[in-house]
């Protein structure tokens, strides 16, 4: 997973430098990437309510309970900050882009196109990636049910 979330935005950036690659609206991946940047933010700010809730838990009772939890917190959290970065260097590069590479119909292009795509392209793989690390999170701090939680087997034979 981790060489395909490298290789593919890397690859189409190459692709789309290489092919004079434009990209039509730069002010709509603009607006999603800010956004999404602060939903990362967000997230991460309720990983880390959850991740002090395990901490209580934790010094209250004198046991480790949620070990693989707490890890699979943390790797997260790291996700979504990394997530939020690359959402504001995109941003950055598309403002940049935006004044100083950008054809007479307005399209984004060259290098910053390029490295725009990639970003943004890193940045939805790296969503899909933190979703279900999300999810699980939640089904495990809320005490789902196995017959409603999504990762029984046994309750889709």
């Amino acid at each position: 997973m981790r060489i395909l979330m490298l290789v593919l935005p890397a690859s189409a950036a190459v692709f789309m430098f290489l092919r004079d690659g434009e990209l039509a609206a730069p002010a709509p991946l603009l607006t999603g990437v800010s956004l999404l940047a602060g939903g990362m933010l967000s997230a991460f700010t309720h990983l880390s309510t959850l991740r002090l809730k395990i901490t209580d838990i934790n010094a209250t009772e004198g046991a480790d309970r949620f070990v693989a939890e707490r890890g699979m917190l943390d790797e997260t959290a790291a996700h979504l900050l990394t997530g939020s970065l690359f959402c504001v260097l995109n941003a950055a590069v598309i403002v940049l882009g935006m004044n100083v590479s950008v054809s007479v119909q307005g399209h984004l292009t060259g290098a910053l196109a390029a490295a725009a795509a990639g970003f943004s392209i890193y940045i939805v793989l790296l969503f899909i990636a933190v979703l279900p690390r999300l999810y699980f999170a939640y089904v495990e701090m809320n005490n789902v049910s196995v017959a409603l939680n999504g990762f029984d087997r046994r309750t889709r034979e």
